[in-house]
């Protein structure tokens, strides 16, 4: 199995009354090949962290993404910028912002899949993504929520691996 990591660090703090700390590893696993022992998914992502410490009682993170990134050009964040998605971990859900407001939809376990949510290394998996992503993941407690770990851009690329599938299929009836 084929996979690309990327990485990144750093703390967030968004508010001053009750600060988040948050340290943020991510390895990102785009499954492009299979094996008899995994099967890989179209569009399919598993992302890992570390968690915040428990003195920041945090009861959930979300990963926010959209096709563009927060920042402009020259690197700086644009004002005003919102991703277009975000999951909440917490709640299982994918939630949609238009500027007018939020809708979100529960997810279902073949589109959301979480393990150690609670623990020091979550990681969970997305599946049904496509395109060039830009992602950023933020922790949240009753009373805040930290600013956006460093951004991660990542093309996934689901049409790709099903013709490579549709390919070898073709060749193993060939046989």
């Amino acid at each position: 199995m084929n996979s690309v990591s990327c990485t990144g660090g750093g703390k967030a703090v968004r508010s001053l009354l009750y600060p988040v700390f948050f340290f943020f590893f991510l390895t990102i696993f785009v499954f492009v090949s299979g094996s008899p022992a995994v099967a890989a998914i179209p569009g399919q992502v598993s992302f890992a962290w570390q968690a915040n410490p428990p003195e920041d009682n945090v009861i959930g993170y979300r990963l926010y993404y959209g096709g563009y990134s927060r920042f402009d050009s020259s690197g700086k964040p644009k004002s005003n910028f919102s991703y277009d998605y975000y999951i909440d971990f917490a709640e299982l859900e994918r939630c949609y912002t238009d500027g007018s407001g939020v809708s979100c939809r529960i997810l279902s376990s073949e589109e959301l899949q979480c393990v150690n949510l609670n623990r020091d290394v979550p990681t969970c998996t997305i599946s049904n993504l496509h395109g060039s992503l830009y992602f950023a993941l933020t922790a949240y407690n009753a009373q805040a929520e930290s600013t956006y770990t460093p951004e991660l851009n990542l093309t996934v690329n689901p049409e790709g691996l099903a013709a490579v599938r549709q390919a070898a299929a073709m060749l193993l009836l060939k046989k």
